[in-house]
């Protein structure tokens, strides 16, 4: 007897492909919703950002007229007699009196809605002017960079070549026949001075290591980590007369004057910045002159005292504003003169 087999009516549900479909469509409508969530909250995000990073933006340009009003407010701080009292209210004064008196201002800070400007305003001669340094110097400027000494000559020698008007390579140096025009992407050297101290990684000798810090190559310290250099940018400039604002300058770049060492650096601090006041004021002990400074500190060399200033007119301007994480920095190279302040170089980051 043979098997009956079923048989479907036409027109019968089919529930469990129906069922399936409907699995399928909330699976998608899942997906894509869950999609659209997505992109909803990176675009979110972003929007975020680039709201933090405009708000940044108008912080750190505003930093820049900060210091262009400190800088027309420092000569009233000056002309004020000592039995003169400053407004109360005037929270610029003491930053004010600072430029007066030749001094830094670094990292002050000023709220500023839902962020925050940080300054910072440095005569730029707290440098030390990289066309003007004879080989003592760069001697100095490398031992404090911790650069080891078989590295000094190549250094050396290859920027005077560079600076200097003709083609003759020194013994340790470079010229462009025998060295930068055999490479892999040839250039001439420059043969005079440079115009900013990043040109630096384009004369033979300097690395990225030594001109911002890190490790040096291949080479080793005794304990066989990475030979670490800390960098010579923050020491270098390529304005100013040559002589280092001992007012501003830090304690890195006051160790490459002649015969200062860790201790007499700290000591040249120590006297300029005085101590505070009760009432919140500084007292005024920056150095008033080169002589002033010999007085205060009489174990100088006498080679310093041609290499030292307390004058300025030309300015580093550092402004950073910071929004929710968000950074944006505005650096500038200015010089104030007649109560005017001219910008030489401009960068924002």
């Amino acid at each position: 007897m043979m098997a009956r087999v079923p048989t479907v009516r036409p027109g019968a549900p089919r529930r469990g492909s129906a069922l399936m479909i409907v699995l399928w469509s909330v699976a998608l409508m899942s997906v894509l919703i869950a999609g659209f969530a997505f992109d909803s909250h990176v675009e979110g995000r972003i929007t975020y950002y680039y709201r933090n990073r405009t708000k940044a933006d108008y912080l750190a340009r505003s930093g820049i007229e900060v210091a262009r009003m400190l800088m027309t407010k420092q000569v009233e701080a000056g002309e004020m007699g000592e039995d003169e009292e400053p407004d109360a209210d005037d929270r610029w004064f003491e930053s004010a009196k600072r430029l007066h008196q030749g001094l830094a201002i670094r990292g002050l800070k000023e709220a500023l809605g839902d962020g925050e400007i940080i300054l910072s305003i440095v005569p730029e001669p707290a440098r030390l002017n990289v066309n003007q340094l004879k080989e003592d110097d760069w001697e100095r400027i490398l031992e404090v960079s911790n650069v080891p000494e078989d590295f000094w000559p190549e250094i050396i020698e290859s920027l005077q070549d560079w600076i200097d008007t003709d083609d003759e390579a020194r013994v340790d140096g470079a010229e462009t026949e025998d060295y930068y025009a055999t490479l892999e992407s040839p250039y001439m050297a420059k043969n005079g001075p440079l115009d900013t101290v990043g040109e630096l990684l384009l004369v033979k000798g300097f690395s990225r290591a030594i001109l911002f810090g890190g490790p040096l190559g291949e080479i080793e310290d005794e304990n066989g980590a990475p030979w670490m250099v800390t960098g010579i940018n923050d020491l270098l400039t390529t304005y100013g007369d040559g002589k280092v604002n001992i007012n501003a300058a830090s304690q890195r770049v006051l160790m490459t004057l002649p015969d200062v060492d860790e201790l007499v650096a700290g000591a040249i601090i120590e006297e300029r910045e005085g101590v505070l006041l009760e009432e919140g004021a500084q007292e005024d002990t920056s150095f008033e002159s080169v002589g002033d400074l010999v007085a205060r500190i009489p174990d100088l060399s006498p080679d310093v005292k041609s290499r030292v200033t307390v004058d300025s007119s030309i300015y580093r301007i550092t402004s950073i504003g910071r929004v929710g994480g968000v950074m944006r920095r505005v650096w500038c190279i200015a010089e104030h003169e007649q109560g005017r302040l001219r910008f030489l170089r401009w960068r924002e980051e």
